[in-house]
């Protein structure tokens, strides 16, 4: 299979930061997730206008000027990626707090605090929120163990390498907040690392054109699939 770089993601990487760059009311964040049992990576950015956003200072679906995601297979390579994935995915769910400079995420997929990007839910790769831990996980623990799940709902890349597959269905990779490695596969020698939320960073405004390209190209240097 022929692997190339990826340009296109990081020329909007580029135009976010020509954007950012031409006007001091926008805000740019740069995305990144790792999962906890394969090591799959979310990566990407968000821009917002900071003077539309309300008092309660969360941003929310239409609060975003850009939305660009993608998703990485264990190797690096982006196997499917969204750009205004906002304007373009009917299940998008996606809430910033500007005072914490957190995502929020351990609510429901669909609720003010959960988080659903990606493609359609049940249909494409989607990485959603959820509250608490499935009972067929932890059926001996009651307590809330909010995660995250990157998920293959119909099973559109059969080749990557097999997920997580104690739930009702497979995911290719999860991450529970309040779980070690070894608690979410059963493994005492897993490891004691806990699973990682969605990260944002902010992205500084740049100084110069060659400071752009150099955010640009440096954001995101993977490698994309093509046949």
């Amino acid at each position: 299979m022929k692997q190339k770089s990826i340009g296109l993601f990081a020329a909007t990487f580029l135009s976010l930061g020509l954007i950012s760059a031409g006007s001091a009311e926008a805000i740019t964040f740069n995305l990144h997730w790792t999962g906890q049992t394969l090591g799959y990576q979310v990566k990407g950015s968000f821009s917002y206008d900071e003077n539309q956003v309300d008092g309660d200072g969360i941003v929310r679906e239409d609060d975003l000027t850009s939305f660009d995601i993608a998703f990485i297979d264990p190797d690096g390579n982006i196997f499917q990626e969204f750009f205004d994935n906002h304007l373009n995915s009917p299940d998008f769910n996606f809430n910033f707090d500007t005072n914490t400079k957190q995502i929020l995420q351990t609510g429901a997929w669909d609720a003010d605090n959960g988080i659903s990007i990606g493609g359609e839910r049940g249909e494409g790769v989607n990485f959603f929120s959820a509250p608490d831990s499935m009972a067929e996980l932890f059926p001996d623990d009651d307590d809330p163990s909010p995660h995250v799940h990157l998920t293959d709902w119909a099973n559109e890349f059969p080749d990557l390498p097999e997920g997580f597959t104690r739930g009702v269905r497979p995911h290719l990779d999860i991450a529970f907040f309040t779980r070690t490695r070894a608690e979410v596969l059963d493994d005492p020698n897993a490891g004691e690392e806990l699973g990682q939320t969605l990260m944002a960073t902010q992205v500084p405004e740049p100084t110069g054109i060659l400071g752009l390209g150099m955010l640009g190209l440096s954001a995101l240097w993977v490698k994309k699939k093509s046949t």
